[in-house]
């Protein structure tokens, strides 16, 4: 079941990465950090990132899928899955 977050910025925003195209694996929230932003939304570590700020993850890198968090000055909207 996807779901959508938006966390108001600026960054950090709380959470770690893993996964990505160049590593034939999903992109997946591998650690939330407590009392962060990520972490006062409704984003679970192990969810997988289907689509950020609008753009489907399918074929991003790991490196890619940073940077376009990175880019993400005002706010992050990230389409997840459980």
């Amino acid at each position: 079941m996807a779901y959508s977050v938006t966390l108001n910025g600026p960054g950090p925003w709380g959470f770690r990465l893993q996964g990505g195209k160049d590593f034939n694996m999903p992109l997946t929230i591998s650690r939330i950090t407590p009392g962060s932003k990520a972490s006062q939304s409704q984003m679970n570590q192990g969810d997988l990132v289907v689509a950020i700020d609008g753009v489907n993850t399918d074929s991003m890198t790991h490196l890619e899928a940073q940077n376009k968090i990175k880019s993400a000055t005002h706010n992050l909207s990230l389409t997840l899955q459980k």
